[in-house]
Order: C-alpha cells, then sequence, then structure tokens
C-alpha cells in the first residue's frame, strides 16, 4: 500500500497547475484550502506543513485507498468551481452544504453542524445581528456569512482571508468579525483574553466538497468522517 504524505505546493495559480497534476498522477489526491481556518484547515509556520481536522480526513482516505495527497492553498471563492472543472479532487474550508453548491460537487457526511457568531474586542459590547446594522463588520468574500449579512440588510467589509479580517479588528479598522462560530470560538480562545466570541447566530452542517463521480474516495472520506467525529 503507497503511503500517504502532503506535499506543499505555493497555490493554485503557480506554473505547475493543478490540472497537470492530476493528469499527471492520478494516485494523487489533490486537496485545495484556503488553509485559514484553524483547527479545521491551515498551514503550520513551524511545522512548514498543511494540518487540521479536514486534512486530517483526507489524509486517512488517502492510507485506505494506498493514494498520495497533494494540498494547494487557493481562495475560497475558487475552491469549488476549481473542483467543479476537475483540477481537483476536494476542497476543504469549513464549507457550508447547500443545495445551489450541491450542483457543482457533492458533498460528504456532515462532520460538523455549527453556525456562525461574531468575534469582536473583549470591552465591548457583544454583537448581536440586531446591532450589527450599525457595526463595521467584517466577513470573507463569498462565504455564506457574507450572504447571510445581505440578506438581513448588511453590507460587510469584505476580506479574501480571515486572518486579515482578525487582523483589522485588532488593528481598530472594524468592530467585529462574523464567521464560522468554531474558527472564531478558537480565534477568541487563543487571543490572550483580547477577543471573544457572541453567541451562535446560525446554523449550518460543514462537509468536505469532493469532486463528482468519485464514489471510492466519497465512501473513504466518509468512513473517515463517521469513524473520528459523527456529526453533531
Amino acid at each position: 500500500m503507497v503511503a500517504a504524505f502532503v506535499a506543499l505546493t505555493p497555490g493554485c495559480d503557480d506554473g505547475d497547475s493543478v490540472e497537470y497534476k492530476v493528469r499527471r498522477d492520478d494516485d494523487t489526491i489533490v486537496v485545495l484550502t484556503p488553509a485559514d481556518m484553524p483547527p479545521y484547515s491551515y498551514y503550520d509556520e513551524e511545522a512548514k506543513e498543511f494540518k487540521g481536522i479536514e486534512i486530517d480526513f483526507v489524509r486517512t482516505a488517502a492510507k485506505k485507498l494506498g493514494r498520495k495527497v497533494e494540498v494547494k492553498q487557493c481562495p475560497f471563492d475558487e475552491l469549488l468551481g476549481r473542483v467543479k472543472s476537475g483540477e481537483a479532487d476536494v476542497a476543504v474550508s469549513v464549507i457550508t452544504i447547500t443545495d445551489a453548491r450541491k450542483e457543482d460537487v457533492d458533498f460528504s457526511l456532515p462532520y460538523e453542524t455549527g453556525g456562525a457568531s461574531f468575534l469582536y474586542r473583549v470591552g465591548d459590547p457583544m454583537p448581536t445581528m440586531i446591532r450589527a446594522e450599525t457595526l463595521r463588520v467584517a466577513a470573507v468574500e463569498s462565504m455564506t456569512h457574507d450572504f447571510y449579512l445581505s440578506t438581513h440588510g448588511i453590507d460587510p467589509i469584505r476580506f479574501e482571508v480571515y486572518q486579515d479580517a482578525v487582523a483589522a479588528l485588532k488593528e481598530g479598522r472594524v468592530d467585529t468579525v462574523f464567521f464560522d462560530d468554531g474558527v472564531v470560538r478558537h480565534t477568541a480562545e487563543t487571543s490572550g483574553g483580547k477577543l471573544a466570541a457572541s453567541r451562535r447566530e446560525t446554523r449550518e452542517h460543514f462537509a468536505l466538497a469532493i469532486r463528482k463521480g468519485m464514489p471510492e474516495l466519497m465512501a473513504a472520506i466518509n468512513t473517515a468522517i463517521a469513524e473520528r467525529t459523527p456529526a453533531k
């Protein structure tokens, strides 16, 4: 059986494209992630490798299938389109299952049921969806949190990656960040008491997005999810 490994590559737009890699080596499972959502999927600078709960699911599935894993960093708004086109096999980024997205990709079993909450500075009033109408709210562009705010009449300040939104909050350029509850709480817990998480505002099911027509990979990932962390 081939041992699974994660090869680090610089991004979606490097010369050795994902599409070429898939055609060149069918034994490789290509995974795309913005790598900005600890503890789910992120890049560990000290270890120089991609880590996280979602990536572990793919690693476990790869071992079952005798395949290798290559992780590439990619902006969130490009993930599903690249998986749909066949340039990659899996996208991970705390992706919410929606009917619209099901038209482009298949979804694994949900590994967690969560939602979105507000990240804010300790000492400030806790944001709520009603209070957010008067606040400078940051969101990651094209994520479900962005669309949710828009449907509630809130035009957020949009960032390409979550870390940039958090940096803006710390610097006082925004008042709060609306994002996945699990990631927000992890950020608050590791902020040294400077940031806090609000109550959960939405309820969503999170899963891995998988290229259509890959039943063996889907089954292996679902088994990894079921064996490790049944959906809550």
